[in-house]
């Protein structure tokens, strides 16, 4: 196995890094433990995480509030309690991705629906993948760039060069490209009219420019009607996928869906609807392994107060 980009990267290596580099030997070695122990030890890791940040608590329950007014109060708890605890195995597991072998990755994945994006790929036009912030992301991702030979997909760098160097490894070791979201549309349907699998993840709030207000969960998001125009310009087969990782077995199970049918229409506004009632109908099957912690609906319709 050849070493990791940031391993050789001589600028990581900086005294300021110390306690970055003790984290990675920390996961390295995680990701060598019996599956039962890291998924407890993930598990204790995002109850931590929910009981000392109460800023994120705070943007969880709102949001299961919003999106499941049916729950009483123990049971958004619950559920919360739940999300949190999956994001802890999946932070714990980015060792795994990160340093382990392509051998041993295998070994973690289960893929359901591959039949829809090997029919894409005979069709001689591009996989457009569309997902939601789930846990089990970076898993799917890594799976789909091994299964096409490459791929490509939006980025939006932290700032912080340690940790961007690490997760672009993550990304990028079975052939992907990550690209700036500054660049706009351009390169991706450049990749798609290529043939390349381009990645889609629209369910962040980015704020009112350019975007339209569409159901999610029964709440207006505000959301950028991209998926279409992406579709139309890279005359792209557009698949929805789901990556779920089960805590009992440590497996990710990735769920290919059929293709969009009549995807995209003539209106741009029923599209993003569409598109967010498919995420919808994925997470809803089983929303703990959701990243509930984004403010999903900060941006709001006018005259519509402030959520969080």
């Amino acid at each position: 196995m050849s070493l990791p980009a940031p391993l050789k990267d001589p600028a990581l290596w900086h005294p300021r890094y110390l306690g970055m580099w003790l984290g990675i030997l920390v996961l390295w070695i995680i990701a060598w433990l019996p599956v039962g122990l890291r998924m407890r030890l993930g598990a204790w890791l995002g109850r931590q995480m929910m009981r000392r940040n109460a800023k994120r608590r705070r943007i969880v329950d709102i949001n299961l509030g919003l999106a499941f007014p049916e729950l009483d109060e123990a049971g958004r708890t619950r559920l919360a309690r739940q999300s949190f605890e999956r994001a802890g195995q999946a932070l714990l597991d980015l060792g795994y991705l990160w340093l382990r072998s392509r051998k041993a990755l295998a070994r973690r994945w289960r893929v359901h629906g591959q039949e829809h994006l090997d029919a894409a790929l005979a069709s001689g036009r591009a996989p457009l993948v569309v997902t939601g912030h789930v846990v089990g992301l970076d898993m799917g991702a890594a799976y789909l760039s091994k299964a096409c030979g490459g791929g490509a997909g939006p980025y939006n760098p932290t700032g912080k060069p340690f940790l961007d160097a690490w997760m672009a490894h993550g990304r990028t070791r079975f052939g992907a490209r990550l690209m700036a979201r500054q660049e706009g549309l351009r390169p991706l349907v450049k990749a798609l009219k290529a043939g390349t699998l381009v990645y889609y993840i629209p369910d962040e709030d980015l704020g009112p420019e350019h975007a339209v207000f569409a159901p999610f969960f029964g709440v207006p998001k505000a959301t950028v009607p991209m998926l279409g125009r992406l579709a139309r310009l890279g005359d792209a087969v557009v698949l929805p996928y789901i990556t779920r990782l089960d805590p009992q077995t440590g497996l990710y199970h990735i769920h290919i869906r059929p293709p969009l049918e009549d995807f995209p229409s003539e209106d741009v506004v029923a599209d993003t609807m569409r598109m967010n009632a498919v995420l919808e109908s994925m997470i809803r099957e089983d929303p703990a392994q959701y990243m509930w912690s984004f403010k999903l609906f900060k941006t709001r319709p006018e005259g519509q107060p402030y959520l969080y």
